[in-house]
Formats: structure tokens, C-alpha cells, sequence
């Protein structure tokens, strides 16, 4: 395996940069080594966690680097969605001693990496039968809310990535079309993001206590999953149970938008902690609920991604193909 191609690899979101050493390939598969979690807030320049990271590696560094980063990329300067780091790539490879170094959007190496996620961290919500030459669909909330896509392309996939997530929040339920008012007066337009993120249940949760006239209690999200996790009938778990049920809506819009039928993968940071809150959830029922598309969708099989491995081994397998095609 020492003499496999590695690759320096990075999954940088808006609250943590995840970095790590990439040896494989797509046909093999990736193995991730020395994988370290920094925080954004200890770092000024994207550089310096870089930097902090590769200083902390042992045996020789990669030639060859690949960055999933959560913003829409654009040649020239990337600036981040959710985080004040902004970074010219061709300029940082530099600093870094790297030949090339890609930057990708993150649910474009999400996507890519979702399929080559090893089975022991994959759980199925719903099965299915998939429908060949069809795309697959990968989405996830975390800070932000990610959707990319895989779309057949002959022998491989090409990788879509989208800024679905900023589509705009279509309430279903009479409780959902209030949270939907309270939000618009405050920031307008209301999209999919403002409910399924880290923030979209902090959204949630002060709506709720605004319409029950309760006063909010400040909690973060981690607060809410806690709540939610130990106390049935709080109302973190109604928090919860809304943003579950808001998903399904969401991703089975994805479906019918995308025709994806070949699979939908659910990734991101929050769902592998609430998983038997999400299995329990209206998530399914909201999903299937298509009226006359409902056979549509009937089929299609859901996975969840317990690990967050996908977009480190996805940056990985989009660095071995941009190598392939310079």
C-alpha cells in the first residue's frame, strides 16, 4: 500500500476543517490515515491550519492535494459560505509544497465519496430497488444544508454540485406554514437551509417558543439533539421531530426535481447523532407522500452515512481523476 498514490485531503466546513492523508484508489477504494479535526476559530488563514496539520504528519507528504470547501467554486479566489477563510488554491498549493491542489465544493466530494463509503458505516432507512442510469443524490444538513449529485456518464459518474440547499422551504402542515411566517418576517426569503442545518434547528426551536409564547432559552443545536435524545415529550424533540419530517419533504422534492432513482444518501454532521430519532421520525412518510408521484419515489433506497470519511475519500477519488485528465 506504500506505493499506492496519496493525496492530502481536507473536508473544510464553516465550524471545522477535517484533514487527512488519502492513499488508494477508486477502483480499490481509499484508506484515510492520520486523520485530525481542527477548529476554524483557532486558525486565521485556512493556510495556517494547513500548515499546523501537515507539521503534525508523520512519513513524506503527498504531492497532490484535493480541498472540499463549503462554497460555491468559481476560478480565482474561494471564499467560504459560512466562515471568514478565503484562499486562491494554485497560491496555496504553493505554500503547502503541493504540485496541484483542487478545490471542489464540499457535496461535490461528498457526493463522489458517498458510493465508495465502506458498507459497516452505511445504514439503510429505506430499501429499494434502484433504477439504473439514473443520478444519485447525496444531501445533508450540517452548518450549512449540502446537495450534490452523481449522473452516469458511460463507465463512470459525473459529479454535480448544487447550492440546493438555498431552493426555497415548502411547508406541508399547518405548524410548518406558521415557523414559515415567523422566519420570513425575519429574514425574508426562507429557504430550505433556514430549517435543516445546525442553525435551521435553532430556527426552529425559537419559532416554536415564539408561537407558544414561551421565551426562548437560548439553546444551541447540540442543546436541542440533547434534549430531543433524553426527553420524549420536550421540546427540543418536537424540534427534532419538525426537522425530520421537513428532510423527507426535502428529499423527496430531490427525487422528483433530480430523478433520482438510483439512491438517495442523507450525510452531513447531525443525522448520525439522532439516527433513531430520524428512524422513528415522519421522515419516511413525509417523503413517500407524492400524491400521484408516490410510485414514483416508493422505490427508491435511502442510506444514511454514519462516518464522515465520504468527503475526504470523495476529494480523494476527484484529485486521482483531475491527476488522471492533466
Amino acid at each position: 500500500m506504500s506505493n499506492e498514490p496519496s493525496y492530502l485531503v481536507a473536508d473544510i466546513g464553516g465550524t471545522n476543517a477535517r484533514f487527512a492523508i488519502a492513499r488508494g484508489s477508486v477502483s480499490r477504494g481509499f484508506d484515510l490515515d492520520q486523520v485530525r479535526r481542527l477548529k476554524n476559530e483557532d486558525f486565521e488563514h485556512l493556510r495556517d491550519a494547513a500548515m499546523a496539520y501537515l507539521e503534525s504528519c508523520e512519513g513524506d507528504r503527498p504531492g497532490r492535494a484535493c480541498f472540499a470547501v463549503a462554497s460555491p467554486i468559481r476560478a480565482g479566489r474561494v471564499q467560504l459560505t459560512n466562515a471568514t477563510w478565503s484562499f486562491r488554491p494554485d497560491e496555496l498549493g504553493g505554500e503547502l509544497g503541493m504540485d496541484t491542489l483542487m478545490a471542489v465544493n464540499d457535496f461535490e466530494a461528498q457526493a463522489r465519496g458517498a458510493p465508495l463509503t465502506p458498507s459497516v458505516d452505511i445504514v439503510e432507512i429505506s430499501d429499494g430497488r434502484p433504477v439504473a442510469g439514473t443520478p444519485v443524490a447525496v444531501l445533508g444538513p450540517g452548518t450549512g444544508l449540502g446537495l450534490g449529485l452523481l449522473v452516469p456518464d458511460g463507465d463512470s459518474v459525473k459529479v454535480v454540485a448544487t447550492e440546493g440547499g438555498h431552493a426555497g422551504f415548502a411547508p406541508r402542515t399547518d405548524i410548518e406554514i406558521e415557523v414559515g411566517r415567523v422566519l420570513a418576517r425575519e429574514y425574508g426569503f426562507v429557504s430550505w437551509e433556514r430549517i435543516l442545518s445546525g442553525r435551521g434547528l435553532v430556527n426552529i426551536h425559537r419559532a416554536l417558543c415564539q408561537i407558544e409564547g414561551d421565551t426562548w432559552p437560548g439553546h444551541r443545536p447540540e442543546d436541542i439533539t440533547r434534549e430531543a435524545l433524553a426527553d420524549p415529550a420536550s421540546t427540543g424533540a418536537r424540534v427534532v421531530e419538525f426537522f425530520c419530517a421537513a428532510l423527507g419533504g426535502y428529499a423527496g422534492d430531490v427525487a422528483v426535481l433530480t430523478g433520482a432513482r438510483a439512491g438517495i444518501y442523507l450525510g452531513g454532521g447531525i443525522l448520525p447523532r439522532i439516527r433513531t430519532l430520524l428512524e422513528a421520525s415522519a421522515f419516511k412518510s413525509r417523503f413517500l407522500g407524492r400524491g400521484p408521484m408516490t410510485r414514483y419515489v416508493s422505490d427508491i433506497p435511502i442510506r444514511l452515512i454514519q462516518s464522515d470519511g465520504a468527503a475526504l475519500r470523495g476529494a480523494a477519488a476527484l484529485a486521482e481523476q483531475g491527476n488522471l485528465h492533466s
